[in-house]
């Protein structure tokens, strides 16, 4: 399953996002390293289902359907907060380094609202400027790659100039636990503008500068713009903006209400919508109507909580997911149990009807043979790239 890892500074609202997105409770309190191991959870990708468009009633199985938008179960990580330092052994960085090794893409939680101090510790809001929230963890997670590649050097050097090895080969094999891959370590080489054939004649600043290219093609990432519910956040959130990066505003604890309050059936919403509806006003205390105005102010100004879209932004634009729907049967669009569109598949973009078949299952992508388009019916080329909300019939000698 893919996983999406929520890092940043301690007291910018990890936890809260992550209970906010998991309903998983965590300890939250208003002081540096309340998480002190990760938490583990899943959340929902939110992608519109093919039902309607087909006239058809579904019956889900990996995934769940709520009139006509389907959700699908994505893993995400609690890491513990980071400190300048913590590449070497501050705090807990050596533990929050660790954690994020095997994240398809990170979610950095910024305080937009400029509350809190490099150390996570409150202070006067907007006093702060966010962008040194997402710098840190970005210099952290740069000096302990660069140390990680600094390790037998001299080896690496040596294999190297004499062609025994490549540049590209060693940075794979010894970053293997981060995801990193060969081609990847290449392309990060001519990102930088660095000859791999030569790296006796790099400098620190240059060994600096190609972990900062891998660590963005392998660990790509997305801002949280936390607390944007704060009247100091707007110009935190324009700040982060100004410097360059992908951000989304948000308010953890609105869609941690919002959730709750749903899952006590007092009001009405689905992750994700815009506003939300009261549906039980008597159950409600005059403190709990107050917050529910509050938090209906800034989904109004926001167009939603942001929680649900920063979910779907990391897999559907920045790693560039696509959901897939897979069926056995596709003149019902069913399976061999008759469920009518049971599964939903995330493909990365640019798969193939074979990719997918290996995605679902090792022997039918073994025995693949051809793929149908369930809607025409008609025999996909073997080069098809497979579309967002296609549904594919798999042909496989395993089934015949």
């Amino acid at each position: 399953m893919e996983l999406a890892g929520i890092v940043g500074k301690a007291n910018v609202g990890k936890s809260t996002l992550f209970t906010a997105l998991t309903m998983v409770e965590v300890p939250a309190a208003n002081f540096p390293f309340t998480t002190t191991k990760p938490n583990r959870g899943i959340t929902y990708l939110r992608v519109s289902c093919v039902c309607r468009e087909l006239g058809v009633k579904d019956d889900p199985n990996n995934s769940l359907c709520v009139d006509g938008t389907r959700f699908v179960p994505i893993a995400v990580i609690d890491c513990p907060g980071i400190v300048r330092g913590a590449h070497a052994g501050r705090g807990m960085g050596l533990q929050f380094l660790d954690e994020i090794r095997q994240a398809d893409a990170l979610i950095v939680v910024a305080d937009a609202s400029g509350g809190t101090d490099d150390d996570g510790n409150p202070v006067q809001p907007g006093t702060h400027d966010p962008v040194e929230d997402v710098r840190m963890v970005e210099d952290e997670m740069d000096l302990w790659m660069a140390e990680l590649l600094a390790r037998d050097w001299n080896r690496v050097v040596r294999v190297v100039e004499t062609k025994q090895s490549t540049m590209a080969a060693e940075v794979a094999r010894k970053m293997s636990g981060l995801r990193v891959t060969e081609q990847a370590a290449e392309q990060a080489l001519e990102s930088a503008g660095l000859d791999g054939s030569r790296p006796s004649k790099w400098t620190r600043e240059d060994v600096l500068r190609y972990v900062r290219a891998l660590r963005r093609l392998t660990k790509p990432m997305i801002v949280a713009a936390n607390k944007a519910d704060v009247p100091t956040a707007r110009e935190g959130i324009s700040r982060l903006v100004e410097a360059g990066y992908d951000v989304v505003a948000c308010s953890a604890e609105a869609e941690k209400l919002l959730r709750l309050a749903a899952r006590r059936g007092v009001v009405k919403y689905l992750p994700g919508d815009p506003s939300f509806e009261v549906t039980e006003q008597a159950r409600l205390t005059s403190e709990q109507r107050r917050a529910l105005e509050r938090v209906a102010e800034f989904m109004a100004r926001n167009g939603g909580t942001g929680v649900q879209r920063l979910i779907d932004k990391v897999y559907l634009e920045v790693l560039r997911y696509i959901p897939v729907f897979p069926v056995e049967d596709p003149s019902t669009f069913a399976d061999s149990n008759g469920r009518v569109l049971p599964d939903v598949y995330l493909v990365k973009e640019g798969s193939t009807p074979r990719d997918l078949a290996y995605k679902v299952h090792t022997e039918l992508g073994e025995n693949f043979l051809y793929a149908i388009d369930a809607r025409s019916k008609m025999r996909l080329p073997a080069d098809y790239r497979l579309r967002p909300r296609d549904v594919v019939s798999i042909v496989s000698a395993a089934r015949r």
